[in-house]
C-alpha cells in the first residue's frame, strides 16, 4: 500500500512541475522568439539622451546577458527568481557614458535598499563621482531613502524626494543571531572545533552573545566601514565629516522635509520637478519629452569592438567556496578550476584578475581553487581584485596572486580555521524518538556519525585536522605575502576580520582600487599597454536555468511533502540553511551585514 501511495506521489509531482512549468516555458520561448526576432534591431543612442540607473534586484559581480525582455520578476513573482544586475556591467556602462557625446546625463532612481554591500556600492559611487568630472549631470530621486541608496544618491548634482517620503540616516549597525536556545530547545549539541582567538564564526552555536574579542572587531570593522561612508557622503554632499556624524546621532529618520531641513537632500518635491530640473539641464522646454534609456538597453547599443588578439581575462570567483559545480550563491572549486585551467592553457590570454567577493566556505574547495592559482601564476600575471567580501577562504585563493587590490571598505583577512560536528543523538532520541544501534568492524568505523557520542580521541583528532590546516593557512599567506616568518602571519590572523584600509596598512592588500585598478594593473605587469581586449569567465547562469530549476525545486519539495517525517526534516533544512554543515571550514564570523 505505502508503495502505491508513494509511486502515485512521484506521479503527482511530476505531473505537478509539469503543470507548473508549461506556462513558464511557454512565456521563455515566447520571450526567445520575440528576442530572436528583434534582434536585427540596433538600439540607437540619441542625442541629448538620459541614462536612467535602475538599480532594483540584486547586484551581483557579472550578470548573464539576458536575451528576453521581460522581467522576472514581474512576470513570474511565484518563480523564486530575483532579477540580477551585473556590477562589471553598471560600472563599465557609466565609465562608457562618460565619453559618449550622446549621454548628457544620468537619472538614479533608486528603492529604499539596495541588494548589495558595501564595497560594490563603493565601485558604483566612485564611478559617478567619476562620471561628474565630465561636466555631464547626475540626478536621483527615490521615495525611500536608506543608507546604502543614499550612500549612491548623495553622488548626485540634484537629490530630490517626495517631503511624504522616508529617510534613515542613523548609523550602521550588526546584529548577528545566536542559535545556542533554539539547540537546547530541540536536544542538538553542536562540536566545535577552532584555531585562533578572532576566529568567532562558530560562536553562534555555543554562545548567546558576542564574545570580548568578536564585539572588539566587529566595533573597529563598522567603524572603518562608516568612515569611509561619512568621507565619501561629505566630499559629495560639500561638508564635513564632523557635520555627517552630528547628523546620523540627531537620529535622523524622517520624512523628506526633516531630511532637507538636515541637509541631507536639495528639496522635498515631487517627481515631476525632477523631470522639470532635467529638461532644463538639456535646454529643454517644459513640455517636452526626454528621452531615457535603461541600463539593459544601453548594455545593448553598439560600440566601438577591440579587435586585439592580447586578452586579459577576468574570473569570477562570487560566493561561499564548496565543491563540485558553482550554482546560484556559491562557488563550486570544479567550475572555477575550469576557468582557471582554460586561461591557463589560451596562449591569447596574457593576464589574469581573479575577481574574489566571498565569505568563504569548505577548506578543502579553498586549497584546490589555490593550487590552481600557483600554477597559474608560474605562467603569467594574476591579480586579485576583492569586492565585498575576500575572508577566510575567500582570503586564502586570494593569497597567492602576484598583486591584491581592494576598495577601503572590503571585509577581509579572517585568516583562520574551523570544525563543526553536531551530535543528533538526543534531537532524535528525545523529540522524533528514534534511536540507532550499531555494529563495527574496528573501533572507529562510525567515526563522525552524528547519532553517536564522539570518543575524546576522535574529538583530538579532528582539533589536530583544525590547527593543521591553520598551519597550512599561514604559509599560504606567508609565501603569497613575502612576510618574514608564520610567526608574522599568525599575529594578524588569528581569524580577525579587517576592513580593506586596515589590510593595506598590515600588507594583506597591496594597494586600494577597484577592479578596473586591478586589470589596469595585470595589463601592465604584461606590458600590453591598451593592446588588450577583456574576457569574462565563467558563463554566468542565465535567468532562464535558474527558472528551470526552480522547477525542479518545486516538484521535487512536492513529492518530500509526502513523507510523514516532511516537517521534521523541514525544520532540520531550515537550521542547516544558517549553520555550516560537519566538515572543516575557512569561513568568516556569521553573516556580517551592515543595517
Amino acid at each position: 500500500m505505502n508503495f502505491i501511495k508513494n509511486v502515485f506521489a512521484s506521479f503527482l509531482g511530476v505531473v505537478l512541475a509539469f503543470l507548473i512549468g508549461l506556462p513558464i516555458l511557454f512565456l521563455i520561448f515566447a520571450g526567445i522568439a520575440a528576442a530572436i526576432g528583434g534582434s536585427g534591431d540596433k538600439v540607437v543612442v540619441k542625442p541629448n539622451t538620459v541614462l536612467k540607473l535602475e538599480l532594483g534586484g540584486q547586484i551581483v559581480e557579472n550578470a548573464p546577458e539576458d536575451p528576453l525582455e521581460f522581467n522576472f520578476d514581474e512576470l513570474l513573482p511565484f518563480s523564486g527568481t530575483t532579477q540580477k544586475t551585473g556590477l562589471f556591467q553598471v560600472v563599465s556602462s557609466i565609465r562608457r557614458a562618460k565619453d559618449d557625446e550622446n549621454i548628457k546625463g544620468i537619472y538614479l532612481t533608486l528603492p529604499p535598499a539596495i541588494m548589495t554591500n558595501w564595497a560594490s556600492l563603493k565601485s558604483i559611487h566612485d564611478a559617478l563621482t567619476d562620471f561628474k568630472t565630465s561636466g555631464k549631470f547626475v540626478y536621483a530621486y527615490a521615495e525611500m531613502f536608506s543608507e546604502n541608496s543614499y550612500y549612491l544618491a548623495s553622488t548626485a548634482d540634484k537629490l530630490y524626494m517626495p517631503p511624504t517620503g522616508m529617510l534613515e540616516f542613523n548609523g550602521f549597525a550588526s546584529t548577528p543571531m545566536f542559535y545556542t536556545g533554539l539547540f537546547e530547545k530541540i536536544d542538538l549539541k553542536p562540536q566545535i572545533f577552532r584555531v585562533g582567538t578572532f576566529k568567532s564564526a562558530v560562536e553562534p552555536y555555543f554562545l548567546k552573545e558576542m564574545s570580548p574579542e568578536n564585539r572588539m572587531q566587529t566595533e573597529k570593522l563598522i567603524g572603518d566601514l562608516w568612515q569611509v561612508f561619512a568621507e565619501d557622503v561629505a566630499i559629495s554632499r560639500s561638508t564635513t565629516v564632523e557635520k555627517i556624524n552630528a547628523t546620523a546621532e540627531a537620529f535622523v529618520f524622517g520624512d523628506g522635509l526633516q531630511a532637507k531641513k538636515a541637509g541631507l537632500i536639495d528639496d522635498a518635491v515631487y517627481e515631476e520637478d525632477m523631470m522639470n530640473e532635467i529638461r532644463t539641464a538639456l535646454g529643454f522646454e517644459k513640455d517636452k519629452s526626454v528621452s531615457f534609456l535603461s541600463l539593459k538597453k544601453y548594455l545593448k547599443a553598439p560600440e566601438k569592438t577591440d579587435y586585439s588578439s592580447n586578452k586579459v581575462a577576468i574570473v569570477f570567483a562570487e560566493g561561499d567556496i564548496v565543491s563540485g559545480k558553482s550554482s546560484d550563491g556559491s562557488m563550486g572549486s570544479e567550475t572555477i578550476v575550469e576557468a582557471l585551467r582554460k586561461v591557463r592553457k589560451d596562449k591569447n590570454v596574457k593576464a589574469v584578475v581573479f575577481r574574489v567577493n566571498s565569505r568563504g566556505g569548505s577548506a578543502l574547495a579553498s586549497d584546490v581553487i589555490a593550487e590552481e592559482i600557483r600554477l597559474l601564476k608560474a605562467e603569467k600575471p594574476v591579480v586579485a581584485s576583492m569586492g565585498d567580501y575576500a575572508a577566510s577562504g575567500g582570503y586564502y585563493i586570494s593569497a597567492l596572486c602576484d598583486k591584491i587590490y581592494a576598495q577601503p571598505n572590503t571585509v577581509t583577512g579572517s585568516i583562520g580555521i574551523f570544525g563543526v560536528l553536531f551530535n543528533t543523538k538526543d534531537l532524535f532520541n528525545k523529540n522524533l524518538g528514534l534511536t540507532f544501534d550499531e555494529v563495527e568492524s574496528h573501533t572507529h568505523a562510525n567515526f563522525g556519525n552524528p547519532n553517536f557520542n564522539m570518543p575524546d580521541v576522535e574529538k583530538q583528532y579532528i582539533q589536530k585536522s583544525v590547527e593543521r590546516g591553520y598551519g597550512t593557512f599561514l604559509n599560504v599567506v606567508l609565501k603569497g605575502r613575502g612576510f618574514a616568518d608564520s610567526l608574522s602571519v599568525d599575529k594578524i590572523a588569528q581569524g580577525r576580520v579587517w576592513s580593506g584600509s586596515e589590510a593595506e596598512k598590515i600588507k594583506l592588500v597591496d594597494e586600494i582600487g577597484d577592479l578596473n585598478r586591478a586589470v589596469s594593473a595585470a595589463a601592465e605587469m604584461a606590458t600590453l599597454g591598451n593592446d588588450y581586449r577583456l574576457e569574462r569567465l565563467p558563463k554566468a547562469v542565465s535567468p532562464v536555468e535558474e527558472i528551470l530549476g526552480e522547477m525542479m525545486e518545486t516538484s521535487t519539495e512536492y513529492i518530500d511533502s509526502r513523507n510523514p517525517l516532511y516537517e521534521e526534516m523541514k525544520t532540520l533544512r531550515e537550521i542547516k540553511k544558517s549553520i555550516p554543515g560537519s566538515g572543516l571550514y575557512m569561513l568568516m564570523p556569521y553573516q556580517f551585514e551592515i543595517k
